[in-house]
């Protein structure tokens, strides 16, 4: 179930539009990229020490998705789930987040591949029986089930690579 950002109903994952308030609940195009992404400077103690190496958000964003080989970080700001994959012309369900701009469909990318949620638990991703399958950290992920993912953990949709920049701590 996805939450809509302005009324708040619950409605079910590829949603276009929230049967409440009308507001439309998916973006065809990709989620803005924050890129070029940097690296913490080891002279800033606050973000060197609270978070591990890696890219960091220029923004401030909590959470976002480093695409492995390109500048291109995808923030994932103000949902608790987000589902992954290749928005096609005419497809009835699209994904919240197209990866199609980064040549995903040669990368073996399913049109809905998978879904991070946000929980007070952790973050999660859930392969949604893609036809490539998911990985993290290089461990293939069984169908329908949540696996919790941390800062810097390698997602890999089929072959595209993507990296967890977050600063959600629990």
């Amino acid at each position: 179930m996805i939450e809509c950002p302005s009324c708040k109903h619950q409605q079910f994952v590829g949603t276009l539009y929230c049967e409440e308030c009308g507001t439309r609940l998916v973006h065809v195009s990709p989620a803005p990229a924050t890129g070029p992404f940097e690296m913490p400077s080891q002279a800033d103690d606050s973000t060197s020490s609270a978070y591990p190496e890696g890219p960091e958000l220029r923004t401030g964003a909590l959470l976002g998705l480093h695409v492995v080989g390109t500048d291109s970080v995808l923030s994932l700001l103000g949902r608790t789930n987000y589902t992954l994959g290749i928005a096609i012309e005419g497809q009835a369900v699209i994904p919240d987040i197209d990866l199609g701009p980064f040549k995903a469909y040669d990368h073996g990318v399913s049109r809905i591949h998978a879904e991070l949620q946000l929980t007070p638990e952790g973050l999660f991703i859930i392969d949604l029986d893609s036809a490539n399958g998911t990985h993290v950290n290089g461990k293939r992920l069984e169908a329908i089930k949540a696996t919790q993912v941390r800062h810097g953990d390698l997602i890999q949709l089929g072959g595209l690579d993507l990296q967890l920049i977050s600063r959600y701590q629990r």
